[in-house]
């Protein structure tokens, strides 16, 4: 082998610098070539690995707490803030959320769509557990995709539901932002009673009708409590929904 083929040789497997020269000095900018020779990937938690794609010019610590926020999230979750629920909602530079938000993209395309299909009042709930101890009242949109699937939830208002501070437009605009294709409404009571009012049958009524228009069906409007839930659709289906016989 000649002194050309030894070069190129070279360039293919590069030798690690020892730590203590000069070259071994040098590092990339916010990431610790270290933890690259130290511990297998394999072996990172999904903060680890997160925070290693968004490395760069910020401090180490925060690039670590926005790992851990993401990790925590289920992963259609992460998927459906796209690039800009990450710099939003996450305070994550553009140019890093895009690349974070390419990574899994190519996850989801790589590997089986593990989210579960909204099928009753129940799976919607599963999905909503924050909203019971909410110390006031929200309400919540649940958006689906075709099969039913979670894309994302939206809090649509904050405060006392009524059909004159609860408009359909609050509901419908991230549906038709996230390409829904159905919706769920939930809103809790803090007074722990999960008993629909008139308002509340009032807005259900409305919302159904404004979701027809637009073709994106709501498939149930959801009351809960830390103890209970009350479901329109499993209570009494969709007839006399705007006035029940003694509603309150």
């Amino acid at each position: 082998m000649g002194t050309d083929s030894l070069a190129h040789s070279a360039e293919l497997f590069p030798t690690v610098a020892p730590p203590g020269s000069a070259a071994g000095r040098r590092r990339p900018r916010g990431v610790r070539l270290s933890l690259l020779l130290d511990r297998d990937l394999a072996a990172r938690s999904e903060a680890e690995l997160i925070a290693q794609v968004l490395a760069g010019a910020e401090p180490a610590a925060e690039v670590v707490r926005c790992g851990q926020r993401l990790a925590e999230l289920p992963f259609w979750q992460r998927r459906a803030l796209g690039v800009g629920g990450l710099v939003s909602e996450h305070g994550i530079r553009p140019e890093r959320a895009v690349r974070l938000a390419a990574l899994w993209e190519l996850a989801e395309r790589w590997y089986p769509d593990d989210r579960p299909t909204v099928s009753s009042p129940r799976d919607a709930l599963l999905l909503l557990e924050e909203l019971r101890a909410a110390p006031t009242e929200r309400v919540v949109v649940l958006l689906l995709d075709a099969r039913h699937r979670p894309l994302r939830t939206e809090v649509a208002a904050v405060g006392t539901i009524n059909a004159s501070r609860l408009q359909a437009r609050d509901v419908l605009v991230p549906a038709l932002r996230a390409g829904a294709a159905a919706l769920i409404v939930a809103h809790n009571h803090p007074s722990g009673d999960p008993a629909p009012s008139r308002s509340d049958r009032q807005v259900t009524a409305a919302l159904r009708e404004a979701s027809a228009v637009v073709g994106i069906p709501l498939l149930d409007h959801l009351i809960v409590t830390r103890r209970g839930h009350f479901s329109f659709r499993e209570a009494q289906g969709w007839e006399g929904v705007a006035e029940p016989p003694g509603g309150p």
